[in-house]
């Protein structure tokens, strides 16, 4: 019985998979990764979920460097060709689903694409050095968090979360009154709050889109498939 046990949870852990795929999404339970899961079920699109394995390291075997030549994660497979970078391939799944999420007028688009740079460059970097310090350091190098670190990161988020906050006590979403891949992209970037000391306590706004995307149904089964 434990061998029968420990195989199906090996070959649950190795895809999810959808009828009809077209869309073959690498990755691991991060939050870049989420962002691709997440517009896939928004869109509604067939796709097969492939575990690479980080802590195994199977991201740096050669077979996943013809996906992704830095070794990363997320990678796309669209029937054979493939596309790496988190905000690439939403932006790609999007564009080759009747533009969904996203917009076929070049200035919404623009707008889409400047919240989402924002987020790259600018807030999820600085949410990326609290996770990294407080979650990555502790799970797998046995070490607590630089302080100097940290406070860097809180400095300039204190500055960057009113930018944000400003733009949702003025609009449903990020970008207007429709959800876009932008809101998708930035939410992932912000469960990061969840496991770390980063507050939203300040953000009224903000926490309330956060518990708008939260509930949506593709995000929740977007966390789902990621867990695997």
């Amino acid at each position: 019985m434990e061998l029968v046990v420990t195989y199906q949870i090996s070959i649950t852990r190795l895809f999810f998979k959808k009828e009809n795929t077209m869309y073959t999404i690498y990755g691991y339970d991060t939050f870049n990764v989420l962002k691709i899961v997440a517009t896939a079920e928004e869109l509604g699109i067939d796709y097969e979920y492939v575990v690479v394995d980080l802590s195994k390291r199977e991201n740096h075997e050669d077979e996943h460097k013809g996906r992704h030549p830095m070794g990363k994660v997320p990678a796309l497979d669209h029937d054979g060709n493939y596309v790496f970078e988190s905000a690439t391939i939403c932006r790609y799944l999007s564009n080759t689903n009747g533009n969904k999420l996203y917009s076929d007028d070049a200035l919404q688009a623009a707008h889409i694409n400047q919240m989402m740079d924002t987020m790259s460059n600018h807030l999820g970097r600085w949410m990326g050095a609290y996770f990294w310090q407080e979650v990555v350091n502790k799970k797998y190098f046995d070490k607590g968090p630089d302080a100097a670190v940290i406070e860097e990161a809180k400095g300039w988020l204190d500055k960057q979360f009113p930018l944000i906050e400003s733009a949702l006590g003025k609009a449903t979403y990020l970008c207007g009154e429709e959800l876009s891949i932008a809101d998708i992209f930035a939410y992932c970037y912000f469960t990061i709050h969840e496991d770390t000391s980063i507050s939203l306590d300040d953000y009224p706004s903000i926490q309330r889109w956060y518990k708008l995307i939260s509930d949506r149904p593709a995000i929740q089964k977007a966390k789902e498939v990621i867990a695997v």
